[in-house]
């Protein structure tokens, strides 16, 4: 039988997407595959990150085509029991916490 290999597709809310528009409009290009290496290495500081982090209504999708990293998101968001979104967003603060402006302590921009 053929293995099909489709895409892992995030949801991520406004705030998440306006961040990575952010990245892209400054000539930030985000490595994914990077992030997703940084998600599992953190993976309990992003899970403890998560809990300060509040999500508005999804708006953009992010597609992980690599079955090892569509593996990864699923085995560490199983196992700290939170959303691929949350966990992507997180992720993302922490590989660019240089160039994020947390504002208060659930609002991250």
């Amino acid at each position: 039988m053929r293995e099909l290999n489709f895409p892992l597709q995030i949801f991520v809310d406004s705030d998440t997407a306006m961040m990575v528009q952010s990245f892209i409009d400054a000539g930030i290009s985000i490595d994914f595959d990077r992030l997703l290496a940084l998600m599992a290495d953190n993976a309990e500081n992003i899970s403890d990150f998560i809990q300060s982090v509040e999500f508005n209504e999804p708006r953009m999708m992010l597609p992980i085509k690599d079955s090892n990293m569509k593996r990864l998101v699923i085995e560490q968001t199983n196992k700290y029991s939170i959303s691929p979104e949350r966990y992507l967003k997180a992720a993302i603060a922490i590989l660019y916490s240089d160039n994020i402006l947390v504002t208060d302590s659930k609002v991250v921009h």
